[in-house]
């Protein structure tokens, strides 16, 4: 008899401890689906007016056919991170034909600084022809505004024959960029820099 009722004590004692851990599976189960709703359903509180940081740089060097043969030309592929609290950013294909109608050809939403290293110093460059453009993306027609955050890559165009428009060299200039995007409320970005970096190697 002493040994059924401490084998029915026993039996008891698991059963409490197994409904105690199945209680508190439960309960960390729903915690943490409330956690993955709350995060999954709440919104950064980002500025209207964007914001934007430095990603990275690459270089892609390259050779085309050109007026005088074959010309060498490198690819600067700049990569910035954005966040933007309305998500105007961007321009589709036809917004970009009305900007260029009422605006002309001196509008953009992003804007390059050119930076020469010249003797251990650099010195801001004003080319002959602008660099920078139009950022070509745009929200999905239908999606309401709200925050948006991403990364912009914009590809910038140097041909080795072709540099007159800028006060450099020709062969591994150490040059810098400067980056302000510009959204379609005309809100203007902060200014990020590319680390230095050489192209016309």
């Amino acid at each position: 008899m002493q040994n059924n009722k401490a084998t029915s004590k026993k039996d008891k004692t698991l059963y409490r401890q197994n409904v105690f851990f199945n209680t508190m599976k439960k309960i960390l189960y729903i915690f943490g689906f409330l956690t993955l709703i709350v995060s999954c359903t709440g919104l950064p509180d980002f500025s209207n007016t964007p914001s934007i940081s430095y990603n990275n740089v690459r270089i892609i060097t390259t050779q085309v056919p050109g007026q005088l043969g074959i010309a060498k030309k490198d690819s600067v592929i700049i990569s910035i991170n954005y966040q933007d609290g309305d998500g105007d950013i961007g321009h589709t294909e036809e917004e970009l034909k009305n900007v260029f109608k009422t605006q002309g050809d001196g509008f953009q939403n992003y804007m390059v600084d050119f930076y020469f290293k010249k003797n251990g110093k650099f010195e801001k460059i004003v080319p002959d022809d602008i660099i920078g453009g139009n950022i070509k993306f745009h929200l999905k027609e239908g999606t309401k505004p709200g925050p948006i955050e991403g990364v912009i890559d914009y590809s910038i165009d140097f041909y080795y024959n072709l540099y007159s428009g800028f006060k450099i060299t020709g062969k591994q200039d150490t040059i810098k960029l400067g980056i302000t995007i510009k959204d379609r409320a005309l809100n203007v970005s902060n200014t990020t820099e590319t680390p230095e970096f050489v192209i016309f190697k």
